[in-house]
């Protein structure tokens, strides 16, 4: 990372890296990015603690799964600044994604739940917040595959 707080080169490679496979090892890493073992853990550490790499994760294949509906949610929000309102779905274990937005749709989540009534209840929740508005949703009917280095 620059001094910038921008990512630099090496810092985009490794999240690369682990987006194609997070479990791979330090030493592996380490030698697809032309660091030292030592270096990369350093920097892995950096980009842990400053809020870079959340976490890691597991994708689970698809018959792992229990079947769930996943939906895109456009929000408007009646109260500014929009981000006091998303707040308060920063814990909400079916909110997978949250995006503040420029034009007539101010937020858009990305949602998985049960199946179509618990996504009726989520919207209905939603729809309880204060500040939110209207709420449009789109059942996502296909896809979902993220290809890695899809990074900024």
């Amino acid at each position: 990372m620059r001094n910038d707080g921008e990512l630099d080169a090496i810092d985009r490679k490794l999240l690369a890296l682990l987006e194609i496979d997070a479990r791979a090892s330090f030493t592996a890493l380490a030698r697809e990015a032309g660091l030292s073992r030592t270096a990369l853990q350093e920097r892995m550490a950096r980009l842990e603690r400053d809020g870079v790499i959340l976490g890691y994760t597991v994708r689970l294949a698809d018959r792992q799964k229990a079947p769930t509906t996943r939906a895109m949610l456009s929000l408007r929000i009646r109260t500014r600044p929009c981000a006091t309102v998303l707040d308060r779905f920063r814990n909400w274990p079916e909110i997978l994604a949250c995006y503040s937005l420029a034009g007539p749709v101010d937020a858009m989540l990305i949602v998985e739940t049960e199946g179509p009534q618990a996504l009726s209840q989520l919207v209905d929740r939603l729809s309880a917040v204060p500040g939110v508005g209207e709420i449009e949703t789109a059942p996502i009917l296909a896809g979902g595959a993220r290809t890695a280095g899809a990074l900024p």
